[in-house]
C-alpha cells in the first residue's frame, strides 16, 4: 500500500521539474527574442556612425590656368615673307624677343625671334596653324623693353568659357569718366555682332588666372558709343606669354 504513494510521489517530483525546466527555457527564449528585436530596432532607428559610411563631402575640383611660355616651335613653317621689324612688341611688351613687325603695309604683332638671326615667326592666333616667318630685310634693332616686367600679361588667352583675347595693340578704350576711369587692355571675339566683349584692367595672377569680362553694348543709333552693359569676374584656361 504504501509503495503506490511513493510511485505517485516520484512521478510528481519528475512532473515538477521537467514543468520547471520548460518554464526557464520558455522564459530564457523570451528574453532572448525580445532582447534581440529592441536591438534590431534600435539599430535601425539609429543613424549610421561610421566613417565608411558616412556620405564624402564632394568638393569642385580646381583646375589652374594654363601658363605657356611660347617660343618658336623648332620645326619653323615653309612660308616666308620679306618684311623687318621696328620696335618691340605692343602685344607682349615685357620680351625682349618679341616684335612689332611689318611686310608691306600689314603689321604683325607678336613675332618672336627663333635661332636663325635673319628669321623671325609670326603666329597671332596660337589656336590656328597660321603661322609664317619672316626674312628680315634689316637688322633687329636694340630691345627695349620697361624695366618693371609684368608678370600677369598675356599675348593671347582664353577663357574658361572659350572665348577668346588678345591685348589692344592700337588705341585702348576706356570707359567711364574721371576718377572712375577703366581701361580696356584686351579684346575679344563675340558671336553676337550687337555686342563686343572686353577685359577691363590687368589679368588677376593666381592659382587660377581670372579677368573682369565687361559686355558693351550700343544703346542708341549707329553713331552711339559703346557702353558697358555688365561685367562679371571670369576665369582664364590658358594664357600665353
Amino acid at each position: 500500500m504504501d509503495e503506490v504513494p511513493k510511485k505517485r510521489s516520484i512521478s510528481t517530483i519528475i512532473i515538477t521539474v521537467t514543468a520547471i525546466i520548460i518554464i526557464l527555457a520558455l522564459a530564457f527564449l523570451f528574453y532572448y527574442f525580445t532582447v534581440k528585436s529592441i536591438s534590431v530596432i534600435s539599430e535601425t532607428s539609429l543613424p549610421f556612425t561610421k566613417a565608411s559610411d558616412k556620405k564624402q563631402e564632394v568638393r569642385p575640383v580646381i583646375v589652374p590656368t594654363n601658363v605657356i611660355k611660347f617660343s618658336a616651335p623648332a620645326t619653323l613653317p615653309v612660308t616666308q615673307k620679306n618684311g623687318d621689324c621696328f620696335a618691340n612688341s605692343v602685344a607682349q611688351p615685357f620680351r625682349s624677343d618679341a616684335w612689332r613687325c611689318m611686310v608691306g603695309n600689314a603689321i604683325s604683332d607678336p613675332c618672336f625671334e627663333t635661332g636663325q638671326r635673319e628669321f623671325v615667326f609670326c603666329q597671332m592666333n596660337p589656336l590656328v596653324p597660321d603661322s609664317f616667318l619672316i626674312k628680315l630685310t634689316k637688322v633687329l634693332p636694340a630691345p627695349e623693353t620697361p624695366a618693371n616686367k609684368q608678370t600677369n600679361w598675356a599675348w593671347f588667352l582664353t577663357l574658361k568659357d572659350g572665348t577668346i583675347c588678345s591685348p589692344f595693340t592700337g588705341t585702348r578704350p576706356f570707359f567711364g569718366n574721371p576718377p572712375d576711369v577703366q581701361a580696356a587692355y584686351y579684346g575679344c571675339k563675340s558671336n553676337n555682332p550687337a555686342e563686343q566683349i572686353v577685359l577691363l584692367g590687368d589679368l588677376i595672377e593666381g592659382a587660377v588666372w581670372k579677368a573682369n569680362k565687361a559686355i558693351l553694348t550700343k544703346t542708341g543709333g549707329t553713331t552711339s558709343a559703346w557702353t558697358i552693359s555688365s561685367t562679371q569676374q571670369v576665369d582664364i584656361e590658358t594664357v600665353w606669354q
